[in-house]
């Protein structure tokens, strides 16, 4: 007898027969047909108060499982609620299927309820964002998804659903068969026979690892690496716990001091990035790293130089004092000359030097500048030059620039 399904159990249907258990999901109408689908085949749904925790716990499911996460939200703010968590899993390289749902198809650019641009928006941040059209199609596609999450270097995949394809009715829809282990990528011959050279010349060599070691359950691989050539380990984000703590050659508390003083380094499976000074904090000679590409839209060359490795002056003994800072040269300030009095210059001098000043409050002001008379030679170097008077907010005047000062 012909079976006749709608599309949303047809997807529950595949992700079933991709292992999936449980998924991650903030309820939403558009991708109602789906929650339907996966009570019927056995898949427990959990439901969060917000997508991005839906596709946080996803990428934590996967991390913990080694599987692909599977995280469901809505059209519109749901997928732009998820977009953290998916930048997230893209920058660490986690295995993790978002399905998110959409407008129908027939009412795209007609300003249907949540119509927005969902695949473009998230393309940059995944490894493959696409729309499935066909409800013929809908287990081949999501095959695909779970294909690229978890081969190579894993990463986020985005699936567009929209809602009348979830609702359409399939006679007797084609499943792929069962999923079968992937094949390991096997390394370069030549790359590894440089990389064994290089470790028999190097004196002080160090192997630092990274996430991959968990990804492709190579504990016991890199454990055996380290024991045979007796060379110390270094681990980086889940990569740590590949060795024991108690491990003779594990030193995860000396990681600074090892960079500095290693003239090899061996990186297997972790990007250098600001955790370890981009690659630039060791004088290491060679540089031997796993064949990981870079995320998708980025590039390795024409980056700018890194701020640890510009040229720095060399460090102050503590013996040496500081140097001393010469203080800029200033022109004091003066006030205007008094204008000609009626007495002669040979009497205004007499007077000057043979009676002592008055007190400043009975000193004579001039009626057109209003300033006190010239001092003497011996009272202006023994009292301090006045302070400059503060300038007018129209006309600003820098009283210690030279140039004003002189001709103040």
């Amino acid at each position: 007898m012909a079976e006749l399904m709608v599309g949303g159990h047809v997807v529950a249907r595949q992700l079933k027969n991709e292992g999936v258990r449980c998924v991650f999901t903030l309820c939403g109408g558009h991708i109602a047909p789906i929650y339907d689908g996966c009570l019927r085949e056995g898949i427990d749904i959990i439901d969060t108060r917000h997508e991005q925790a839906a596709v946080h716990a996803a990428d934590g499911w996967a991390r913990l499982t080694r599987q692909a996460g599977v995280a469901i939200v809505t059209a519109g703010p749901g997928v732009t609620d998820g977009v953290t968590g998916v930048a997230n899993a893209f920058q660490a390289q986690v295995p993790l299927v978002v399905l998110g749902g959409a407008a129908e198809l027939r009412f795209i650019g007609k300003g249907a309820l949540q119509e927005m641009e969902q695949t473009s928006l998230l393309r940059p941040i995944t490894k493959a964002s696409f729309t499935a059209a066909d409800p013929r199609r809908l287990a081949e596609y999501l095959r695909t998804a779970f294909r690229v999450a978890t081969s190579g270097v894993p990463g986020p995949v985005f699936v567009e659903l929209p809602f009348d394809v979830l609702c359409t009715q399939v006679q007797d829809p084609s499943f792929p068969p069962p999923p079968r282990p992937w094949p390991r990528q096997p390394g370069d011959p030549a790359a590894i026979a440089a990389a064994a050279r290089l470790l028999d010349q190097a004196e002080k060599p160090i192997i630092f690892a990274g996430s991959q070691i968990w990804w492709d359950d190579a504990a016991d691989a890199l454990r055996a690496l380290a024991e045979r050539a007796g060379v110390p380990v270094l681990t980086n984000a889940m990569g740590r716990g590949a060795l024991a703590p108690d491990h003779a050659l594990a030193f995860n508390l000396a990681r600074k001091p090892a960079f500095r003083k290693t003239d090899l380094v061996l990186v297997v499976g972790t990007p250098l990035d600001f955790r370890v000074g981009y690659g630039s904090a060791t004088p290491a000679r060679s540089w031997a790293s796993s064949p990981t590409p870079p995320p998708r839209g980025r590039t390795t060359t024409g980056s700018p130089p890194c701020a640890r490795t510009r040229t720095r002056p060399p460090p102050r003994s503590r013996s040496t004092p500081p140097p001393t800072r010469a203080r800029p040269t200033t022109t004091a300030w003066r006030a205007p000359s008094p204008p000609p009095s009626t007495t002669t210059a040979s009497s205004s001098a007499t007077a000057a030097t043979a009676s002592p000043s008055p007190p400043a409050s009975s000193r004579p002001r001039s009626p057109a500048t209003g300033s006190t008379p010239a001092r003497s030679a011996a009272s202006a170097s023994a009292r301090r030059s006045p302070s400059p008077p503060r300038s007018s907010t129209r006309n600003k005047r820098c009283w210690s620039c030279p140039a004003t000062a002189a001709s103040a």
